[in-house]
């Protein structure tokens, strides 16, 4: 599976507001992990879902997660998804990921400004850049990803483009050389439950709201807008006579947020995590909305005691140290649970409060934190993971033994997390093995085409390459290489034939070869040539100049060969 990693980003870059997701709509009895030490406990309608929390279902059971932006992602039955990246950075840019490892999920929304939004299968995944409706699915031996509405961008490790409304690509992790794009989407039947959750989320109560995205559908049919003369705009729940806030669900740990409310109202989202409640005088119990954003466990005051604790709404405004008494402090407005140190649930079902608070508690800033499990700390390391599913080998008061047919199953004397005593999947956990992975498939590359290879001349003297300074040198050593014709030199006269006039000027004769210039270690080292005498050479005389009465020898000659 493709996950989209962040490399080297500087600390004041990641270290952003941590986000939270909102477990909402669910059906049957689906099962979350927040952390990979946790034991896998029944999902709850309105738990915070954090970075890395997985979410699985069972036969019958389906489960929806709405995202802070607005988004919502949904398992089908038999599925298995993560919020495998779920940050924001400090620029205000939020990350998500979101990873199906099997079965199938529905997806609608759209990014805000430039967060990154990226849905992954096995051997594929989905970048949404506008608002999408996507349909995925997650397989033994395919995944395939399928654009609803909208238009998203489809990166395998063998291609990479954009997926049109009314198209399907199918990818094969076994086999990431090849994908298969579809111009039909075949029918599910779970895509008329995704359709029509679709349409429970539209909402006419986003324009009382700042910000808010999420869990904004339930405060439409849970209650109404009405305005008052001291808090502006307020939201009134569909209440009994008697009720009050922080009652009806239990805290649970979270780390780095601290006991974080989980209301049993359907509704109960928003009124709890942004804003404050208020008494008005005619209208009741009211929530004022917050100015802000930021995500709260729950703003209450606390009352400690010897082995219970107890809480109760804080007033809009309100700056409250543990010291002073709380402005809605009441008895009928506090609530109480059993509580002793190292309890990661408090849950006031069951609990008698006492009849003076004051008298056997006091107030307290915070209740103390529970101490960090071992098992936890050894989480940090690589993920206990095997296949597409994470496997836990330990979890105290669950013990698990391998089975003939490779699935583990919980031992009867498993105790069930607190708050759950009732829930019959904790008592009887099963774990299944994921499928063998496919065995490693080795592409051989075809062999490349045969080379033409070209025979170079081969040389067997040393090549001598002069640098361009020297050309003059290399012509005359040139010159004197080539065979130059020996030079004619007149034979010498008899000196009776001689006349005694003066001699003309010699017959100019070409000039002999320059001789090249050597250096003076060639010339010291190489013998001197033998001296040969110059062998004679026919040549005519030198002209005489005529007078009147000198006769040359060729016209002698001449004349007395007529006569």
């Amino acid at each position: 599976m493709r996950r989209l990693a962040l490399f080297l980003l500087p600390a004041a870059l990641v270290a952003g507001e941590a986000r939270y997701a909102r477990l909402g709509e669910i059906e049957g009895r689906p099962e979350i992990q927040l952390r990979a030490a946790d034991a896998w406990q029944p999902a709850l309608r309105n738990t915070p879902l954090i970075d890395g929390a997985w979410v699985r279902t069972g036969a019958s059971a389906r489960a929806e997660i709405e995202l802070d932006e607005g988004s919502a992602w949904r398992l089908d039955a038999e599925s298995l998804g993560e919020l495998s990246d779920y940050t924001q950075l400090s620029t205000g840019q939020r990350i998500t990921l979101l990873s199906l490892d099997r079965g199938v999920a529905y997806f609608t929304g759209a990014p805000e400004g430039r967060d990154a939004l990226i849905l992954a299968v096995p051997g594929a995944q989905a970048t949404v850049r506008r608002g999408a409706r996507l349909r995925l699915e997650a397989r033994d031996a395919w995944s395939q990803i399928a654009v609803i509405e909208g238009s998203v961008l489809f990166s395998s490790p063998a291609a990479e483009l954009e997926i049109k409304e009314g198209q399907m690509v199918r990818a094969e992790p076994g086999n990431a050389a090849r994908f298969f794009l579809y111009r039909e989407i075949p029918a599910l039947e779970s895509d008329k439950w995704s359709e029509a959750r679709d349409k429970a989320l539209v909402t006419s109560s986003g324009g009382h709201l700042a910000g808010a995205r999420y869990g904004v559908a339930d405060l439409d049919a849970a209650g109404t807008w009405i305005e008052t003369g001291a808090f502006g705009t307020v939201w009134k729940p569909k209440i009994a006579a008697g009720w009050a806030p922080f009652r009806n669900g239990k805290w649970a740990w979270y780390e780095g947020l601290g006991y974080t409310w989980i209301a049993a109202e359907p509704w109960g989202w928003l009124p709890y995590h942004y804003g404050r409640w208020a008494q008005d005088q005619t209208a009741g119990w009211v929530w004022v909305p917050g100015k802000d954003t930021v995500f709260s466990p729950g703003d209450v005051f606390w009352l400690r005691g010897a082995k219970l604790a107890g809480w109760g709404p804080l007033a809009p405004g309100e700056v409250w140290d543990g010291r002073a008494r709380p402005q809605l402090f009441l008895n009928a407005n506090s609530t109480f649970a059993a509580f002793v140190p190292e309890m990661r649930e408090i849950d006031p079902a069951g609990f008698a409060a006492p009849k003076e608070p004051l008298a056997v508690a006091a107030f307290t800033a915070a209740l103390p934190s529970p101490a960090l499990a071992a098992a936890r700390l050894e989480a940090q390391r690589p993920a206990l993971r095997a296949g597409s599913t994470r496997v836990v080998p330990h979890l105290a008061g669950v013990t698990f033994e391998q089975a003939a047919d490779g699935v583990g199953a919980g031992t009867a004397g498993a105790q069930p997390a607190p708050g759950y005593e009732n829930a019959a999947q904790v008592v009887n956990t099963t774990i299944v093995q994921p499928p063998p992975e496919p065995p490693l498939v080795i592409v051989t590359p075809p062999e490349p085409p045969p080379e033409t290879y070209y025979p170079a001349p081969v040389f067997t003297g040393i090549v001598v390459v002069n640098p361009p300074e020297r050309d003059r040198d290399d012509s005359r050593r040139r010159r004197r290489e080539q065979p130059q014709p020996a030079p004619l030199r007149p034979a010498p006269k008899p000196r009776e034939e001689q006349p005694k006039a003066a001699p003309a000027p010699p017959a100019p004769q070409p000039a002999p070869a320059a001789a090249p210039i050597r250096r003076t270690e060639e010339v010291q080292k190489r013998p001197d040539p033998p001296k040969e005498q110059p062998k004679p050479v026919d040549a005519p005389a030198a002209p005489v100049p005529r007078t009147s009465d000198a006769v040359t020898r060729g016209e002698a000659e001449s004349r007395r060969k007529q006569q």
